[in-house]
């Protein structure tokens, strides 16, 4: 069994499910290195048990791994943690299974990812299918005893805009609705599945896309007082301008390529994201992707909060 991990994804439900493969059934402690520091963790990675018994240690927000491009004044600080990582690495304690999780992809040009691929383990898992996602969900309402049509799961998947963690929330809204296993009906689903999801995530997307700063605004007032998620929101917006941008830069490629490339399962997604396109050139585009990937390097830095920056994206975007 590896003792040492780098799992990435852009699901926190993908990391939790990677994490779990590992760990299964035993005890775990979580840290973040967002407010913990590397030091204290190592420390603890380094301590023997005097029962000679495994040791699994979490730590999230392991950002030393990623390509996020840093700040020169933060350079020295960076590659200080490195030294003490790869130091550790080179002799780690046996007894200890650390996983390091990331939600963007690791950088294979630096030294402590590359030290990773060549002595333990490193997991990238890339964002879900939409067929991969009906396939998840449909275990998971089987594994409770329920039974679930095609045609209701890509309903689901479809109101929670291809996003497999927001998928997960609703099937598990839909199990507290019933209690117990049963047939789901597409009646009962409609009326369950959040609004926030179904309505409002849909309009809010459009809204920030179409410039419309008024309406961006309202509708994110809404879902903050829902308590949606501003990064999910965040993530939604990275994937329309993403998509945008490959619609965009694939006039050699056909619809069906296209949609295949961005995991699309519906035409009306496509034919959606094209009209939108229309209202920006690819270098804004490009500029876009590069203001959300800056927001979310200080989002996992700690250097600004998840509706702070989703309200100066919109103000980006509207201005």
């Amino acid at each position: 069994m590896e003792n040492i991990y780098l799992i990435s994804s852009s699901s926190y439900r993908l990391l939790e499910e990677e994490i779990k493969k590992i760990v299964k059934d035993n005890p775990y402690t979580s840290f973040d290195l967002n407010y913990q520091a590397i030091d204290d963790i190592l420390e603890e990675a380094s301590y023997f048990s005097l029962f000679d018994e495994k040791k699994y240690m979490i730590v999230k927000n392991a950002n030393m791994f990623s390509s996020t491009r840093k700040k020169d004044d933060e350079e020295d600080k960076t590659t200080k943690k490195d030294d003490k990582l790869i130091s550790y690495l080179e002799s780690p304690n046996p007894n200890t299974v650390l996983i390091f999780t990331i939600t963007n992809k690791a950088a294979g040009n630096k030294k402590i990812v590359k030290l990773i691929n060549e002595k333990y383990k490193y997991i990238r898992v890339e964002e879900p299918k939409v067929s991969e996602i009906q396939l998840k969900i449909d275990k998971l309402f089987k594994e409770d005893g329920y039974k679930c049509s095609k045609d209701i799961e890509y309903y689901i998947i479809n109101n929670s805009l291809n996003n497999y963690d927001l998928s997960y929330n609703e099937v598990l809204k839909i199990k507290l609705y019933y209690g117990q296993g049963c047939e789901v009906k597409l009646e009962d689903v409609s009326n369950i599945i959040s609004k926030a999801i179904e309505d409002n995530n849909f309009k809010f997307v459009d809204a920030v896309v179409s410039r419309n700063i008024k309406d961006s605004f309202n509708i994110y007032d809404d879902l903050m007082r829902q308590k949606v998620e501003p990064l999910m929101l965040i993530a939604m917006l990275a994937k329309e301008y993403r998509n945008m941008l490959v619609i965009k830069k694939g006039k050699d490629l056909s619809k069906k390529e296209i949609m295949s490339m961005l995991g699309m399962g519906f035409d009306f997604q496509f034919d959606k994201s094209m009209n939108n396109s229309y209202n920006y050139g690819i270098q804004s585009l490009e500029n876009i992707l590069v203001y959300l990937a800056d927001l979310d390097y200080k989002i996992k830095n700690g250097k600004i909060s998840n509706k702070r920056a989703l309200e100066m994206f919109i103000l980006y975007v509207c201005k």
